[in-house]
C-alpha cells in the first residue's frame, strides 16, 4: 500500500494532466523574431554568425520554457481519461473513535452515511480526490502518527450514485 498521491497515477484511467505548450512557443517564435531584426539592425554580428546566436537563442529559451512547465505548470494534478476531468484532492479529519463508521460507509458507497461522521478532532484523516462533479471518489484513510501517516486502507473508489 502506497499514499494515495503516488498510487492514483498508476491506475490505468488516470494520468498527469498537461497544459497545451502553443502559447509558450509563440512568445518564443516571437523573442526570435525580434533577436534576430534587433541583431541585424546593430550590425553587431553578420551572416550566419546572427543565425547561430538566434538559434541558440530559440534553444535556451526554449529550455527554459520546458522546464518551467514541468516545475511550475499543472502537470502533478491528475487526470481521468473517462470523465475527462481534474482530480482535485480533499482532507477531511476526524476522530480516531469513527474509524469502523468510515471504513463502512467507504466499502457500501454510502455518501450520506459517510456525511454524517462527526469531524472534530485530527486523529484520522480521509484523503479523497474528485472531478468538480463529484461523480466518482478515489479514497484513501489514514491515521495521523506523529509526524507521518499510517496507512489504513488501499484507495477505494467510489461512484456517485444516481438521484432519483
Amino acid at each position: 500500500m502506497e499514499f494515495i498521491g503516488k498510487q492514483i497515477y498508476l491506475r490505468p484511467e488516470i494520468r498527469r494532466t498537461l497544459l497545451p505548450l502553443w502559447p509558450a512557443w509563440a512568445l518564443i517564435a516571437i523573442g526570435t523574431v525580434c533577436g534576430t531584426i534587433m541583431l541585424k539592425s546593430d550590425r553587431l554580428t553578420d551572416g550566419w554568425q546572427a543565425v547561430l546566436l538566434a538559434g541558440f537563442m530559440t534553444g535556451g529559451f526554449s529550455l527554459l520554457t520546458v522546464l518551467c512547465y514541468w516545475a511550475f505548470g499543472d502537470s502533478h494534478r491528475p487526470y481521468s481519461k473517462e470523465l475527462h476531468a481534474v482530480l482535485n484532492p480533499t482532507y477531511t479529519y476526524y476522530p480516531l473513535s469513527v474509524q469502523g463508521q468510515l471504513l463502512a460507509a467507504l466499502e457500501s458507497n454510502d455518501e450520506v452515511a459517510l456525511e454524517a461522521v462527526k469531524r472534530q478532532s485530527f486523529e484520522l484523516v480521509l484523503v479523497r480526490y474528485s472531478d468538480r462533479d463529484e461523480r466518482v471518489f478515489y479514497s484513501q484513510l489514514l491515521r495521523i502518527e506523529g509526524r507521518g501517516y499510517i496507512l489504513l486502507t488501499d484507495i477505494i473508489i467510489n461512484h456517485k450514485q444516481p438521484s432519483k
